[in-house]
């Protein structure tokens, strides 16, 4: 068995422009066939392919095609069949560059269908041995969960549904668990959700009123025996900044297996966990250890990259505290070493924070990973720990741990993190590092502590932190494509007044401190992605460098991980869309225009009569300002067109 997606017809033809009859086309036998569009929430490799129908699968949902008719007329045909409805199948694995559909089924388009919806896959856990008490059991216990509905849904933990659906055994009333989080799966029938915690909370819902929930689709379950195994519900249903879950749901408790009485007494700002993290991120970075003032928007970049991205840098002046920063991250999640206590918490791991100072002598990895020793026949780890502290992760899949790489830029990054780079763009389950030769690994003593593969894990997060002058080294565009760069602004110094004298004691011991877990990294308040507009103006973007810049450009993988950065933006800053795309473009995609005058003239220069930028992207970014004003993308392009008036080339 394999994921199931939804979709609809795809109007994009052969050149990716849209057209009435746009993505139905002929095969060389000349037999019709169209293309679909997935609309599933969580990202796949998939999501922005066009997924083939082949002229087999048509028939088997009963599309007769009359092949005497002329073209147009077979066009139209087609059309008229799949226009209005939506379809629910599976995928062909081995071919990932040219997938195709099969298993379809097809539904009418219910009444609430907007076309820029994405839909969320909750699994529906009612097997023979599944109903709510018995999963209500083994949440509390976060023991593991069997289903055959779980082979149906994605296998990377970052984007199975934080809703899971299951039926009461006594009334037969439909069960919504809302904020389970998955913390690993076999990908066949096997998943395992977080235990709740005061920090993550499950609250649990009745569904009490499926007609006020217009827009959901179900799978059509078995052939033999309908057995429904996964819902298929508009994320706009599920927000809680959307009323429509209250209006078919009913709260039966919001603190599952936490407290008594569930339904009184409870602190509503606890159910959004990033508020009440950047609560406590605020507390920390203030007191009188840290003394840290941050501009907001670099506090929101900062937790935004960590969530959503497994590497982020923080650039900026030497001396503007970024190594402090990071270290006042990892006080407010509650992972520094020694936070916990000893003896209070003998389940939680006591290293998660990693702090590695990068030597201008690296060469290559195994300055980082470390070697196999064949003359000792020994594996030995590099001095930096970062393979114990990767093993310690692997172990531990509930906590947060983050490796920090301070003034990473002393030596190439390309040279001693390149198999890092390689990987960190895979799914969690293929992010393997090669510490030395498989054939070695019979001859070495400690293979069974250090295998010759080792896994990244999901609940790891890497942190860099660069200086930007004469003794560093420029970064790659391999190494842009795979980061987020947040420059810090520096705040006025006169706001230093702001700056709290409470201590980190008093701080933590407080009744409103909390330890955070990795629930937190794939927790999203708002489910948010690209929309075509937002789409279409990347592409503009992209034809407009890449013209310019054959070398130069917007991949595929710029565009998931943009995607991935506004899913995961906390709530406070979800109605700005405009500005997250703005901090995107200015740091995934800006950052990579370098180069001489004659080269970069006419995408970017300075106009002397209006002292301000002007060129190709100026013109594409006032095309779109209905999405944003820009305001960083638009000064970095001032400093750039400066430097090429001055210097001749921008850096």
């Amino acid at each position: 068995m394999s994921q199931l997606y939804i979709g609809v017809w795809n109007h994009k033809d052969q050149f990716g422009n849209f057209s009435e009859n746009g993505g139905i086309f002929f095969d060389r036998n000349s037999k019709i066939m169209f293309n679909l569009q997935i609309l599933n929430a969580s990202r796949s490799e998939l999501s922005d392919k066009q997924i083939h129908v082949f002229p087999r699968e048509l028939e088997k949902i009963s599309f007769q095609d009359n092949f005497y008719d002329d073209n147009e007329t077979r066009r139209e045909t087609l059309k008229n069949f799949i226009e209005g409805k939506i379809f629910i199948f599976k995928v062909s694995e081995e071919q990932q560059d040219n997938p195709y559909a099969y298993d379809i089924k097809m539904h009418i388009k219910n009444n609430d269908f907007h076309n820029d919806d994405k839909f969320e896959e909750i699994p529906i856990l009612m097997d023979s041995e599944n109903n709510y008490e018995t999963i209500k059991n083994k949440l509390i216990k976060g023991e593991t969960i069997r289903s055959r509905a779980v082979s149906m849904i994605s296998n990377k933990l970052d984007s199975i549904s934080s809703f899971m659906i299951t039926k009461s055994s006594h009334d037969e009333n439909w069960i919504l668990f809302e904020n389970v989080t998955a913390v690993s799966t076999d990908g066949m029938e096997s998943i395992q959700y977080q235990k709740p915690s005061e920090n993550f909370p499950i609250t649990v819902r009745r569904i009490v009123d499926d007609t006020a929930m217009d827009g959901y689709y179900y799978d059509n379950g078995d052939d033999r025996n309908i057995n429904h195994n996964i819902m298929f519900v508009p994320t706009r249903y599920l927000r809680e900044n959307d009323s429509q879950l209250e209006k078919f749901t009913k709260i039966v408790t919001r603190r599952l297996g936490l407290t008594e009485n569930d339904n009184e007494g409870i602190d509503e700002s606890s159910q959004d966990v990033d508020l009440l993290f950047l609560k406590q991120f605020h507390e920390v970075i203030k007191s009188s250890e840290y003394q840290l003032l941050l501009n907001e928007d670099n506090i929101i970049k900062l937790h935004t990259s960590i969530k959503s991205s497994l590497l982020t840098i923080l650039a900026g002046l030497s001396g503007t505290g970024k190594s402090k920063i990071i270290k006042a991250y990892a006080e407010a999640l509650g992972i520094l070493n020694g936070d916990l206590g000893k003896g209070q918490h003998n389940d939680i791991p006591e290293e998660r924070f990693k702090f590695i100072s990068v030597k201008p002598s690296w060469q290559d990895d195994s300055d980082l990973l470390g070697f196999a020793d064949t003359i000792s026949n020994n594996f030995r780890p590099g001095d930096s720990g970062i393979v114990d502290t990767l093993i310690d992760a692997k172990k531990n899949p509930r906590f947060i741990y983050i490796i920090v790489l301070d003034e990473m830029n002393l030596s190439r990054v390309e040279y001693y993190f390149s198999q890092f780079l390689s990987v960190l763009e895979r799914s969690s389950s293929e992010r393997y590092l090669t510490l030395y030769s498989k054939y070695l690994e019979t001859r070495l003593y400690n293979s069974d502590k250090y295998s010759s593969k080792i896994l990244i894990p999901e609940n790891v997060r890497f942190i860099g932190t660069m200086n930007i002058d004469e003794s560093t080294f420029e970064l790659s565009d391999k190494l842009l494509d795979r980061t987020n760069i947040i420059e810090l602004h520096t705040v006025p110094f006169y706001n230093k007044k702001d700056i709290s004298h409470r201590s980190m004691k008093d701080v933590k011991s407080a009744n409103t401190w909390h330890n955070f877990e990795v629930g937190l990294l794939n927790y999203s308040s708002n489910g948010g992605s690209l929309t075509e507009e937002q789409l279409q103006f990347l592409w503009e973007l992209h034809s407009e460098i890449n013209d310019e810049l054959p070398n130069v450009g917007i991949s595929w993988r710029t565009i998931r991980s943009i995607d991935a950065y506004i899913n995961k933006v906390p709530s406070t800053y979800a109605n700005d869309i405009g500005k997250i795309l703005d901090w995107q473009l200015s740091t995934r995609i800006l950052t990579k225009l370098r180069g001489t005058e004659s080269m970069l003239n006419s995408l970017i220069s300075y106009d002397e009569k209006e002292k301000k930028p002007k060129g190709k992207i100026i013109n594409i970014l006032d095309k779109y300002s209905t999405l944003s004003d820009f305001q960083e993308s638009r000064k970095k392009l001032l400093i750039k067109s400066k430097e090429l008036k001055v210097n001749g080339f921008a850096r």
